[in-house]
Formats: C-alpha cells, structure tokens, sequence
C-alpha cells in the first residue's frame, strides 16, 4: 500500500513504472507510454525529461502517426551507458564490458590463483576491473557499475560470502575489500541466481514468468525465478541445489561435510572422480589413453568426450550422472511448477548424452501434470552466462532506481 500522501515516494515508483516500460518496450512515444502507464500526460512528461537529463533515456526519430505530428520516439540510452560483469570462477575469473543490452564491447580473463586464497584472487579481480575501467574511459562511457558472479552461500542481511566450499572461503566480505579500491557500485550473488538473472533479464527467460536456471559446473545449482523475481530465502541461500541427498548410502563426502549429495556426485568434479575410481579398480577404457595415463589429470570434458566416441565406461557414468539430475529436476519440478528448466554450465558440453536422460529421469518421476510439455533449454549465453548475469544484476539495480543518486553524479 502506497504511503498517503508521500510525493516523492509516488514520484519514484512511477519513475520506475516509466523506465521500466521503455526498457521493456526498445521504443515508445510519451502518448503511448502515458496510455500504458495509466499516469497523467504532464506526469510522464516531467519523468521523461528527467530520464533523459540523468542520461538513461534518449529520444529519437520518429514514429508513425495516427493523425497529427509524428511522435519522437524514447529508447533507453543503451550504448552510452556500460556495465561490468565478472565470472569469479575458480578456474578463471572472466570480466567483460558491456552496454546496458548486454552487448560485448570488451572482454578480459585471468588463471584464477585458487591456491593463494581471497586477497590474492580479490587483487586479481580488482586488475580485471582496472582494465575494464579503462576501455569504458577510452570510449568516453559512463559506468554505472560493477557486477560479480561467486559461487557460495551468499548471506544478503550480512552482504558475505558466508560459505564458499569451491573456493575455501568462510565469511569473506567482497564488497568491503573491492569498495576500498573502486568508487563505483559493486553487487555480488550467488553464480547461478545471476545466470537465471541473465537469462530473464537478456535470454530465454525473457518468455518466462516462471522457470528454474539449473547450473552443473564444477559445482552445482539453482537460479529459481518466480513471477519475474529470484528466490532469495530468508537470508540469500535459496537455491543450494547441489547439496540435496540422491543417493543416501553414497560413500562420496561432499565439501559441504555430507555424504550422497548431488554435487558429489553428478558435477564436473563428481563426474572425474567417477572415472578415476573405475579406473583405479581396473576398468578398461579410452580415458587412459586420454589422460596419458595420468588418472588425475581426467575431466569431466574428457569423459564426456570419451562416452560420444562410444567408450562404455564413461557413458554409464554420465547415464548415472544424468539420472542423479534428473531426480534433482524432478523434485524441483514437483515443488515450484516452473514453466521451463534452463540446464547451463561447463558439463552441458556434453550435449544429448546428458539432456537425453535427464529428460527420461524427469518424465519418469516428476508428477505427470507438473511435468508435462516443459521444456529442457540450453542457456543463450553458454559458458558466459555468469558475466552477463552479472550484467543483469546492477541492470536490475539501475531499473530499480537505486543506482539514481550514483548516476546524477557521473553525467
């Protein structure tokens, strides 16, 4: 319920209201967005001529008329505007450069020095950001802010990684070492609520009211939107779907302490330990060929490889892989009745050898009516769809108003 009588509260949300509308809509005339909007004509009137002097409106052209002058047509001012995202991934920490469409404009990636610890791969993101800066500047750019992908439980009342098992980490305060360095807004979630991000915001999810981002890399999890919104739970930590138990007598300890969990047993990582404790047992396979006979040395991407050149041994472990997902899935599917499910990450490589029996798990348990037509869909991004999530968080920043204060100082 609107506070009575509070004009600058009503004032922002229909300044809102109104970007919102010309970011959803690419162009629209003030007659049409005042049609749409159900606020009066000098009322837009007044907020477009203040998005336009904040330097987040452009208008344009003009459209057709129905009678009269042709309308000047408003367009969200895209290339003038860039973001940064970045992927911290424990194999690499990947940043791009990009306008307020997602759009490329620069890319830059770095080893990630997982060994080192936080500082040392916090100087390395800071580098990123440093370069990243720079290409904005060179191309006269505002930058509206800074955006980062990070695997963990992300604690939003305490603003920290409170518990990362790929990267070691326990309470780690990003913002607080980054913000010391860098005079720019900076926001962090957990890698795949921001790949689900990414794709409402910029990809497939754009169709969707309801759908569930499914992330199998060298962890796992689950991006939940609902109504347009991410799930964030009490605290931040909804989603932790790799560490639900598929198989309760499993011997595999999971880095979380547990034992049976699905990302144990069905990641990037679960998948190559499969693969070397057959092979430690004798098994015969083309993977030792593959490794150099160094059984450490085996990935997930090379026994996905090795399963689509008919090798036995890796296709019944990504079979066993797939049908771990697929419970997961499936238990997703009966609880959030989501439209769709978008699998990402590295292990989707390996393409219809995993998708084909995660979708036969899934018909074989999910409940027929919450499972029936949904679709099984590949991420737009691929293997970057964590920095262009990352993109999409400080976008649904700027569409939320709270980056207005920020941005009237960088005109």
């Amino acid at each position: 319920m609107l506070p009575v009588g509070n004009s600058k509260y009503i004032l922002k949300v229909n300044k809102k209201k109104i970007l919102n509308l010309i970011y959803n809509s690419q162009l629209i005339s003030r007659a049409e967005a005042t049609k749409k909007s159900g606020i009066s004509a000098p009322t837009v009137s007044r907020i477009v001529d203040s998005l336009i002097k904040d330097g987040l409106v452009q208008e344009i052209g003009m459209g057709k008329s129905t009678g009269g002058r042709c309308p000047r047509m408003l367009k969200m001012a895209d290339t003038e505007n860039y973001i940064i995202g970045i992927d911290l991934g424990t194999t690499n920490i990947y940043g791009i450069l990009a306008d307020l469409n997602a759009r490329i404009i620069y890319e830059e990636k770095r080893p990630t020095k997982l060994e080192e610890g936080f500082y040392k791969i916090m100087d390395q993101t800071a580098e990123i950001m440093e370069i990243l800066i720079d290409k904005a500047e060179q191309k006269n750019k505002r930058l509206c802010g800074v955006g980062l992908a990070v695997a963990g439980l992300i604690n939003k009342q305490r603003n920290i990684v409170e518990f990362s098992p790929n990267f070691h980490w326990h309470d780690v305060d990003i913002i607080g070492y980054l913000g010391k360095r860098f005079d720019l807004p900076i926001f962090f979630d957990n890698v795949t609520r921001v790949m689900a991000l990414g794709e409402l915001c910029y990809g497939i999810g754009k169709k969707y009211k309801n759908f569930i981002f499914v992330n199998i890399g060298y962890g796992i999890g689950a991006g939940i939107i609902l109504n347009r919104h991410p799930l964030l739970g009490a605290v931040g930590m909804a989603g932790e779907f790799g560490h639900i138990t598929v198989e309760k007598d499993s011997k595999i300890q999971c880095d979380c302490g547990n034992f049976g969990c699905l990302e144990a047993l069905a990641s990037g990582r679960g998948i190559a330990r499969a693969a070397q404790m057959e092979l430690e047992k004798g098994a015969q396979s083309i993977l030792l060929g593959m490794c150099g006979g160094d059984i450490q040395k085996i990935t997930a991407e090379m026994v996905a490889n090795a399963a689509k050149k008919g090798d036995i041994l890796a296709w019944n472990i990504f079979r066993q892989a797939a049908e771990y997902i697929g419970i997961g899935i499936s238990a997703l599917i009966n609880l959030f009745n989501p439209e769709a499910i978008v699998l990402g990450g590295g292990v989707i490589q390996a393409g219809e050898i995993l998708f084909d029996n995660v979708r036969k798990t899934i018909n074989a348990r999910s409940l027929n009516r919450t499972s029936r037509g949904i679709p099984l869909l590949p991420p737009t991004f691929k293997l970057k769809a964590a920095a262009v999530g990352a993109v999409a968080l400080v976008m649904d920043k700027l569409l939320d108003l709270e980056l207005e204060d920020f941005l009237k100082k960088r005109k």
